[in-house]
């Protein structure tokens, strides 16, 4: 069943010490797990050159860039221009290169500063002292020119400074913003342990919620998911409020562009609407309901959104189904027996009303499970200092037999409940000590192999424990899971949890947060499903392989566009290319192209029938040097048709094929389907006619049950079986694939 949440992807590894002699780059940060939200944010709004780490980006772009960012951001937090970058060794040479700018022209001794430092694995290890330094070279600054020094300011400061010292690189930003970009300036009052306006905005975006989707949320506080979905969907920008007092942030700067940023206002402003869609809002506590109202009409959508004071089993939707959103109260507000038991009493509101709804409910960990439904997906999150996540379901209706919701565990006896849970909770405990022990072994011995080959992605474990069918392979600081469906006697929440368990366990056990894993479920099929779209976010990175760059997409697809047990066989293509024309069939993301390339082949030509994989080809390509189009030709084409049509045509022949095609598979580019059982030897017959003498075709396929007639090729081919020599050191399956060498024959 295709999901309906978009996926999300892992928090990425932190950004690091920068080179001190590259310029710094504009940066924004946000909470964790927000970042690919942000990302897509800062691309829609000019951001080129999108460098991704945890809870920051890294960014080029204009001006209006800059200033559209602080505006029209939702999940940003801070909007950072950077004013220098330098090469630093102690806090002396960090006041003498702070000191260095020209402070005259950025502060003013009316004026007033706030200085924030961050400091990683540095000659300065208190934060407090670093911006202290920094402050103090400042002030001196200004006081040299002016003969007196500016005021320090926490809130309201005329320049917020922000320092990042890490190592012996210090870089300094400006804030563009000069305050928190969670201050929409609608909030009126305040409730107890209120939502976050950032984390709001980020939970509707991983959610899916589009404007004209109903909303509800029936234990709202103060209206924070009600008031931001409102605001989006009556086209309102999140700064709108903070910039009509002109006097936060880029407006105070000595190099403010004031035509630009009116410019950008008044298109904001032309950009407000009537908001599409029904939100409806619920509380039980009167005094949350009035500010919640308040802070709607501050924000100019009181009129689009229905408030009522009811407790959350009183709540009845009506009309089209839509997104139920709600962030119940927990942690201090309420003691974990009681907040254990409000979480269930809502997943039996959501059965019994909602039927047909989707939902999102933040929890914090410990309660997560309370709620008895069954979720897509868990959202690793954030609430402020609680680890949250944000369960999404598709609520069905309630069962009216006997028996309980379907997705619950089914009922049964006290002694029964204990005795079970007494014997499965051992039972997993010894499969992840075992499994941790396995991948602890792996990892000991593949880590220093890989660092010696040179490569950053490699098969870490391949069901080697038979009770734990997973696949794990590690990219970099990442790692991509699947699972094998097969039968089991584990209900469906039981079969969840131990899989979270195992995931957590492996992350754990790698060093890496369990946000960084990847899982997905390989089922049986005979469709081409290994390409099929699972995602839409398109968040990319690169690995190394030996001296070669590939992209990778560790979410969008079941596959991540490089095949590792493959690896072998690029070599062998990369040292057989030199001088020699290549042709890579089925061409997927290019990678045979790349090693042909890098081999020295005269020219590479790539056919594929998916323009998204040919551009993948592209960017490879791109970004190992290849970049002339007329030598490395991508064609978007059926390969038996372009190998009919080029025979017909009489075209110069190819030296050096790769034919690597999937099991199956259907498409209405195609004139017929496509089955490697079928079809495999006909093709090959066919490459040989667009071969030259002496010339050299790989072929290999993954189909378990494929049988090789040798008598149907040995004519026009000598023939030889090269499986055993093609399978990676890394891979402890040796039937991963067959693969074949033929040598055209005079």
């Amino acid at each position: 069943m295709e999901s309906l949440f978009p996926e999300v992807p892992p928090a990425p590894r932190p950004l690091l010490s920068g080179d001190p002699d590259m310029p710094p780059r504009l940066t924004a940060r946000t909470l964790d797990g927000l970042e690919w939200l942000l990302a897509r944010e800062l691309s829609g709004l000019g951001a080129t050159n999108l460098r991704i780490g945890r809870r920051t980006i890294e960014f080029t772009g204009t001006t209006e860039t800059l200033y559209r960012a602080v505006l029209e951001s939702r999940v940003a937090i801070r909007i950072l221009e950077p004013l220098g970058r330098f090469a630093v060794s102690s806090p002396e040479s960090l006041y003498r290169s702070i000191s260095s700018l020209d402070w005259a022209k950025h502060l003013r001794p009316t004026q007033t500063l706030r200085v924030d430092a961050r400091v990683h694995d540095s000659f300065i290890d208190h934060s407090l002292y670093a911006s202290q330094v920094v402050k103090d070279a400042v002030v001196d600054g200004v006081r040299a020119v002016h003969g007196r020094r500016p005021n320090v300011q926490l809130h309201g400061a005329s320049l917020r400074l922000s320092l990042h010292l890490s190592g012996e690189t210090a870089t300094l930003f400006r804030d563009a913003a000069g305050q928190s970009l969670h201050q929409r300036g609608w909030r009126k009052g305040k409730v107890e342990a209120p939502l976050s306006e950032v984390l709001a905005a980020g939970i509707l975006g991983i959610s899916g919620w589009q404007p004209g989707e109903p909303l509800l949320d029936p234990l709202c506080g103060s209206g924070t998911f009600i008031i931001e979905a409102a605001t989006q969907a009556s086209g309102l920008a999140p700064g709108l409020l903070r910039a009509r007092t002109r006097k936060q942030g880029f407006f105070r700067f000595h190099d403010f562009d004031r035509n630009l940023a009116e410019t950008i206002l008044l298109d904001l402003e032309n950009k407000a609407r009537a908001p599409s869609g029904t939100f409806h809002a619920s509380d039980l506590d009167p005094a949350a309901i009035q500010i919640a109202k308040q802070s709607a009409a501050l924000a100019g959508v009181a009129g689009s959104i229905s408030f009522s004071c009811n407790h959350f089993e009183a709540v009845s939707p009506e009309g089209d189904p839509g997104l139920v959103l709600t962030n119940p109260p927990y942690g201090e507000r309420l003691a974990l027996p009681r907040a254990g038991a409000v979480f269930r009493r809502i997943g039996d509101w959501l059965k019994n009303s909602c039927p047909g709804w989707r939902a999102g409910v933040l929890a914090p960990v410990e309660l997560a499970k309370s709620i008895g439904l069954k979720p897509h997906r868990r959202v690793v999150l954030s609430n402020g200092p609680i680890e949250c996540r944000l369960i999404e379901l598709a609520v069905h209706r309630a069962k009216v037999s006997g028996t309980s919701f379907g997705n619950q565990l089914p009922a049964e006896s006290d002694a029964e409940r204990c005795s079970s849970t007494k014997q499965v909770s051992r039972s997993v405990s010894d499969q992840i000590g075992d499994f941790r022990r396995r991948l602890a072994k792996r990892s000991r011995h593949l880590g220093r192999w890989a660092r010696k080959q040179g490569i950053e992605a490699y098969r870490l474990y391949d069901r080697d424990i038979p009770e734990i069918p997973l696949v794990i392979d590690r990219y970099g600081d990442w790692l991509h899971a699947a699972e094998y469906e097969r039968p089991h006697e584990r209900t469906a929440i039981e079969h969840d949890v131990w899989l979270d368990r195992l995931i957590e366990a492996a992350a754990d056990q790698l060093g890496l947060a369990p946000d960084c894993v990847f899982l997905k479920v390989r089922r049986r099929q005979r469709t081409g499903g290994q390409y099929e779209k699972v995602d839409d976010r398109s968040v990319t990175f690169s690995v190394n392989e030996h001296d070669l760059k590939f992209d990778v997409n560790l979410s969008d697809y079941l596959d991540t566009g490089l095949f590792l047990d493959h690896r072998q066989t690029r070599a062998m293509v990369r040292g057989d290319a030199a001088g020699r024309s290549f042709l890579n069939l089925f061409g997927y993301t290019g990678s045979f192209s790349v090693a042909a390339a890098a081999g020295g082949a005269e020219g590479t030509t790539t056919v594929d029938l998916s323009n998204t994989y040919l551009e993948w080809a592209r960017r490879n390509l791109t970004a190992n040097g290849f970049l002339d189009r007329r030598q490395h030709v991508l064609l978007r084409d059926d390969a038996r048709e372009f190998l009919k049509h080029r025979g017909r045509r009489g075209e110069r022949p190819f030296d050096l094929v790769v034919v690597d095609p999937p099991t199956f598979s259907r498409s209405t580019k195609q004139q017929q389907d496509w089955d490697i059982q079928r079809d495999y030897a006909t093709l090959l017959q066919a490459v040989a006619g667009n071969l030259s003498t002496g010339g050299i075709v790989y072929f290999s396929t993954n189909y378990r049950r494929f049988k090789f007639n040798e008598e149907l090729l040995s004519s026009i081919y000598d023939i030889y079986e090269i499986s055993r020599k093609t399978v990676p050191e890394d891979f402890r399956n040796a039937r991963i694939h067959r693969s074949w060498k033929f040598v055209k024959k005079v």
